[in-house]
């Protein structure tokens, strides 16, 4: 329950500013090219309430035409509603009003027809629309606020509503403006996303925090990998891959993620096996050479799953045990066993009476189908790591091994806690370097999906709904971190997030801005000729129902994941 609420709660804080601040890339560059703006939501309505801001001056004149109800009142029968005194007597501060408007030599705004505001839309054809609140009445003008500070109660993100999105008939409308400036308002959202994740990244790298340092030492080198052929040993400490400093796991997952598919510069140092190690020492003992060695390698796309056998037959696809347990000490060559009266083969079969006695009082039959695992569950579908080794040595929790895109397993030696904190002209630059980092990370990520690796280094989701983001955020802040910690991850993950936003918005989706953008450059190319705004519509709405049928979907996968009890750490 403190992760769902915690999620819940954490979710709105980390993606609600994001769209927020999206919006505002929007609002802002409306408001440079003189596009009208009418409303800026925070939340998405029902609304709960707003603030209207804005004076623009509706000067009343004798040819003012006022509709029969107007504001509220009813006139009385026979009333002159070509009155201008009459008109600003009914009216008063804080009606809601739609005027239909015209301009005058001077450019001033004329009232051609009045109406409430809930019939704004019946007056549009009789001229522009200025629609709003009344805020002042002076000397036969009303100034309107039409501008709306909207605050709704779905709290997720906010919008923003500008007058003919596609409709270049009215006044300072979006649609009416030069193509240039469209595609600067369209674009401005995803162009706020973008720079959010240089500032995040780089107030994260003046805040000092705890950083787990240590040595990343070699343990196993699978046969025929990448390791195996550039000359890597067991024992090397990998001291920095492609300039950059490894200080632990984590530094190092990273950087081969980087190099998927193309050549990696490793500097390690040789560590000769120590003849005398100090009790307590990890087995195998080194002792290291001052100096470093370099050598390339190429991390794969698709490394194998081997079979683990007893003698190899095929290089390819299969790994000796004793090769394989270098890697993983829990893996063996048969992870599952059937009951028999009388076992043959003890590295597939048990006998029922060899079961009894490792596990006592279980109730089990002949044919019995049982798997190797680490904590029973169900006792008649499943046997223990340790009895199953009892029973043979050569049994396991997984007859495969997967191997990683180099081919090594690693461990961390000689760890221990700094607190790092870099000064703003350093912070700067590593903020650069994480959001570089960030979009290859995304890319190769995107890449492993699409060509199906089954890459250890890609592995998790594939998608992530706003479910599932909810999970993570609650799992984060319930972590055993510090607070610093767990601060510093969640701005983390908004950056990752704002770049996500940033790049789906531009892409040519309708009901998106890059697929407004995408009909904004078809007008382009199509030498000015517009597609009818009807048309464009019905794209964009088509586009906004596949758009919520995908969500749906991911938040279906999301949804399950929690129920069957999957963590993203």
């Amino acid at each position: 329950m403190a992760t769902l609420i915690l999620g819940i709660i954490t979710f709105l804080l980390v993606l609600g500013p994001l769209v927020i601040l999206h919006e505002f890339g929007h609002f802002l560059m409306a408001k440079a090219t003189g596009t009208k703006v009418v409303e800026f939501g925070f939340g998405f309505p029902p609304r709960a309430g707003g603030k209207w801001t804005g004076s623009t001056p509706v000067r009343i004149t004798r040819e003012t035409r006022i509709d029969g109800e107007v504001f509220g009142d009813e006139y009385p029968s026979g009333a002159d509603t070509s009155s201008k005194a009459y008109l600003a007597s009914v009216a008063k501060p804080g009606d809601m009003v739609a005027f239909a408007t015209t301009r005058d030599q001077d450019g001033g705004v004329v009232a051609s027809r009045a109406a409430t505001y809930d019939d704004r839309m019946d007056v549009v054809e009789d001229g522009n629309l200025i629609a709003g609140k009344i805020s002042e009445i002076k000397d036969g003008t009303i100034y309107v606020s039409e501008m709306l500070w909207s605050f709704n109660w779905l709290p997720l993100g906010g919008f923003v509503r500008m007058v003919g999105e596609e409709d270049p008939t009215s006044e300072n409308s979006l649609a009416s403006k030069p193509r240039w400036q469209r595609l600067l308002v369209l674009s401005a959202g995803s162009g706020v996303n973008f720079i959010l994740p240089f500032v995040i990244f780089t107030i994260v790298a003046m805040i000092p925090q705890n950083t787990r340092v240590g040595e990343v030492v070699i343990t196993a080198i699978m046969p025929g990998s990448p390791a195996e052929e550039a000359g890597a040993r067991e024992g090397d400490i990998i001291v920095k891959v492609d300039g950059r400093a490894i200080e632990n796991i984590a530094n190092l997952q990273e950087a081969v993620t980087l190099k998927l598919g193309a050549g990696s510069t490793w500097e390690v140092r040789r560590g000769i096996p120590d003849p005398f190690p100090q009790p307590g020492t990890p087995q195998p003992a080194f002792q290291y050479r001052a100096e470093t060695e370099q050598y390339r390698l190429e991390p794969r796309w698709r490394p194998p799953s081997r079979l683990v056998v007893g003698e190899v037959t095929d290089p390819s696809t299969e790994i000796s045990l004793v090769d394989a347990r270098k890697a993983d000490p829990t893996i063996g060559i048969s992870s599952r066993l059937t009951v028999v009266a009388e076992a043959v083969d003890t590295l597939r079969e048990i006998s029922l009476s060899d079961l009894q006695r490792l596990n006592p009082g279980a109730a089990h039959s002949i044919g019995d189908q049982l798997r190797v695992v680490g904590v029973v569950a169900d006792p008649r579908l499943e046997i223990s790591f340790e009895n199953a080794r009892r029973h043979d040595s050569a049994l396991g929790l997984s007859a495969h091994i997967q191997e990683g895109p180099v081919g090594i397993t690693i461990r961390s030696q000689n760890e221990g806690i700094e607190k790092r904190w870099f000064w703003p002209w350093t912070a700067v630059g590593r903020g650069v370097s994480e959001v570089r980092d960030l979009v290859i990370l995304t890319k190769n990520g995107i890449t492993g999906i699409v060509i199906d690796s089954g890459n250890p280094q890609l592995s998790g989701p594939a998608t992530v709904g706003p479910i599932g983001i909810g999970q993570l955020t609650g799992e984060i802040s319930t972590s055993d971190a510090d607070i610093v910690a767990k601060i510093t991850t969640l701005a983390n993950l908004a950056a990752a997030l704002s770049l996500s936003l940033a790049v789906i918005n531009i892409l040519p989706i309708p009901a998106l801005d890059g697929g407004r953008i995408f009909f904004v450059l078809i007008e382009i190319v199509r030498g000015g000729r517009r597609i009818s705004p009807e048309r464009e519509g019905l794209v964009h709405l088509a586009g906004m129902a596949v758009l919520l049928g995908f969500i749906a979907l991911i938040s279906v996968q999301d949804v399950l994941r929690i129920f069957r009890g999957e963590t993203f750490f």
